[in-house]
């Protein structure tokens, strides 16, 4: 009943607010003469500030919460609206107005009920919820991905200049990466199985660098190589869906993994690895894995993985092997509009993953 009652008073809010967002933009469009953009923009911003309003005191009923909550929720709410509905109604409206031919006013109609849907859930769960960030990136995977189907290439390739880029940071990571092998091990905690990282921005893509570590107690360096050479697969994990050896050389396999990525939208890989392994000292062993072949199952190219380099570190100690992961991966650029919401998801999913991966080897080899 209560989800019921819920429902009807956030379409008759919407109802006003849809009322009030139409005709601001008919007066700015036909009356003042704006262009669009920016009369979208603005209509859509007084809708919000109506909608919070009315939304706080009578669809969610929040008139108990202190004022610096209230501003807390209307924050969470600009965000999360402004993305849907700006956002939103700026990539939709941009097909049907600029690739359909269609009016302002009739694109707004259309754009206003697709996101309606996506607007009650962030703020179901998000907003008015009364606990702190309860989204889950599914809720806002689904949000985001409406937005990123309309508005990115399925063909798209990385350019000579991101490429150029790419390339350069690898060989500074690389040279790091040798000139640091013979010191003492990582800053990360010795123990703990912790994970890191940033994205930077290249011209036309985004490389994310990702650092992990994992401590797996009771095996020898020696078992560790070993198993990790035979089979020479991955560890079973989420991300990887299938997965055998191509071809060996010495301490070098070829190996083929069908790759899931989790990047907003689900995506699978069909991709090849270079891994090579080397011995430095009886305690220290490295591997490196860079991806020669990625293609998006199904065809086409979102962009989402054009490259894949890991850097591993297995130092033995007197109990066990502490194992360091460096993850780079490359991929397109991001539309501007969805940086504010989708960098801090990407940025978690990007951490998980990275946690996966050292999970499943420390599953593997400890239970070994």
């Amino acid at each position: 009943m209560i989800a019921n009652a819920r429902t009807t008073r956030f379409v008759i809010v919407g109802a006003m607010g849809f009322a009030i967002q139409i005709f601001v933009l008919w007066a700015l469009t036909s009356l003042a003469d704006w262009s669009w953009l920016p009369a979208i923009v603005a209509a859509v911003e007084l809708t919000i500030v109506h909608n919070f309003v009315w939304h706080d005191g009578w669809t969610w009923r929040r008139k108990g919460f202190s004022g610096f909550s209230r501003l807390l929720r209307f924050a969470r709410f600009n965000v999360a609206m402004g993305a849907t509905s700006i956002g939103g109604n700026v990539v939709l409206m941009g097909i049907f107005i600029g690739a359909l031919g269609m009016s302002p006013v009739i694109a707004n109609v259309i754009t206003v009920g697709l996101m309606s849907a996506a607007n009650f859930l962030v703020s179901d769960r998000w907003v008015f919820n009364g606990r702190r960030a309860n989204l889950k990136p599914g809720a806002v995977s689904a949000v985001i991905a409406l937005m990123m189907s309309a508005s990115l290439d399925a063909n798209a390739a990385p350019g000579h200049q991101t490429m150029t880029a790419w390339t350069r940071y690898v060989v500074e990571t690389e040279t790091r990466l040798d000139r640091a092998r013979g010191s003492a091990a990582s800053d990360l905690a010795p123990r703990g199985l912790l994970a890191n990282g940033a994205s930077v921005d290249v011209p036309g893509g985004t490389i994310s660098h990702w650092r992990g570590s994992a401590f797996i107690p009771g095996i020898t360096l020696d078992r560790l190589l070993n198993g990790l050479q035979h089979p020479g697969t991955p560890p079973p994990q989420e991300d990887v869906v299938s997965s055998h050896v191509i071809s060996r050389s010495g301490d070098s396999l070829r190996v083929f993994i069908r790759l899931v990525r989790h990047a907003i939208v689900t995506v699978s890989y069909d991709t090849e690895h270079e891994m090579t392994f080397r011995r430095w000292t009886p305690s220290l062993a490295t591997a490196r894995s860079v991806a020669t072949r990625i293609e998006e199952v199904g065809g086409g190219d979102h962009g989402f993985l054009w490259r894949l380099n890991s850097y591993w570190r297995y130092e033995e100690r007197h109990d066990g092997v502490l194992v360091e992961l460096e993850s780079l991966t490359l991929s397109r650029d991001m539309p501007s509009l969805l940086r504010p919401v989708a960098g801090p998801l990407v940025r978690r999913i990007a951490r998980e993953s990275m946690v996966r991966t050292l999970e499943a080897l420390k599953r593997q080899y400890q239970a070994g």
